[in-house]
């Protein structure tokens, strides 16, 4: 047994939504457009001296009938898979003049019936009365292709919508999960040099921190934004973990203001930079190094620089750039010009990229 696709099913399904939708629609404006009819064709009979309870009593028929007919002409077109809204038109309408003439003939025979008037049906009377229908039911048509067309362009919108979501999902977990090799391959590399120079201490603690590090990196949904304190506690976690490798040679200093702890960012989005300042500062310079992680905000934008010391003639790059592209496409998909990433060496000679983004909190 051959099973439908998950795509293919779900496109049926919302192919049986729309219809739903639109039959639902059209029904409630038959209601209102044939009552709103019935209560003029009443109030013009009462000033005419033509309203006796039989001749209301056939309108109100009349009207349900004109109800059911709209409500077939419905059925006729969201059961017809024309994508051509001129073909549906044209159907509409074609419906509509027949109907209009069934409906003109019965109610013609009703009104003699009720009236007992044997007298012969007249030519002109009979073309006028069908004049009339088809008049109203072509207002009546109008109306609902109107309201079909304004329902089609919405849910081509809310198609257009999904599938933009989706090719944006999809873009931003492939970014995101190009973070895991990276770091993995940094850290085991640190833990395999530990290993190598027999370490024990620091290479057990650089396993515990690690574990705790995926741990709480891998849960994370790349589609949810996360707080900045909860980033920084990652990237400490981090941190920690490079301070096994470089011993005192790392100094970490984190300076954020309390109230900005609450602001909300991509997760994981400092790990390339974070990653980049260890490599390019601590694996560059001989001496000490202090990596400072701070955060301001102005005019709602949120603002994250990472410093680290850096050599003045930088060495020749060995990496493929990947990380800081990573971070700067994950910026400019998820927040246009909103979002950037920017670097450069400030006025003592530190090196500083500095993450930009729109400044928003979590409830609370």
């Amino acid at each position: 047994m051959r099973f439908m696709d998950q795509p293919a099913a779900s496109q049926m399904v919302s192919s049986r939504e729309s219809d739903a939708r639109i039959t639902r629609a059209g029904l409630k404006l038959s209601l209102i457009y044939w009552l709103v009819l019935l209560a003029v064709l009443t109030g013009l009979g009462a000033v005419n001296s033509m309203g006796s309870w039989g001749v209301s009593a056939i309108r109100c028929l009349m009207t349900a009938f004109a109800v059911a007919m709209s409500w077939l002409i419905i059925l006729l077109v969201t059961h017809n898979r024309s994508p051509a809204f001129s073909v549906k038109a044209i159907l509409v309408c074609a419906a509509a003049v027949v109907v209009a003439t069934v409906h003109a003939l019965v109610a013609f025979f009703a009104f003699r019936f009720v009236d007992m008037n044997p007298t012969p049906m007249k030519l002109g009377d009979m073309l006028s009365n069908i004049l009339f229908w088809i008049g109203a039911y072509l207002s009546w048509s109008a109306l609902f292709l109107a309201q079909q067309y304004s329902a089609e362009v919405i849910d081509r919108e809310r198609q257009l919508s999904e599938l933009r979501a989706q090719a944006y999902g999809a873009q931003m977990r492939a970014l995101r999960y190009q973070i895991n090799p990276h770091f993995l391959f940094n850290t085991l590399n640190a833990l395999a040099t530990l290993i190598e120079e027999r370490d024990v201490g620091p290479a057990e603690r650089m396993v515990l921190s690690l574990s705790g590090f995926l741990r709480s990196t891998l849960a994370l949904d790349p589609m949810q934004d996360i707080t900045l304190g909860e980033e920084l506690d990652i990237q400490s976690r981090y941190l920690d973990i490079e301070r096994e490798r470089f011993s005192d040679r790392l100094t970490v200093d984190i300076d954020v203001p309390a109230e900005l702890h609450r602001a909300k960012v991509p997760s994981l989005i400092l790990q390339p930079l974070v990653e980049n300042a260890v490599k390019h500062g601590v694996g560059a310079v001989d001496g000490a190094v202090r990596i400072r992680i701070s955060a301001g905000a102005d005019r709602n934008i949120l603002g994250i620089h990472i410093d680290n010391d850096a050599p003045e003639r930088p060495r020749p790059s060995t990496g493929t750039g990947l990380g800081l592209k990573n971070v700067a496409e994950r910026l400019s998909t998820r927040f246009g010009d909103a979002g950037r990433l920017d670097g450069g060496r400030t006025a003592d000679g530190r090196f500083r990229a500095t993450v930009s983004l729109p400044l928003r909190f979590t409830p609370g």
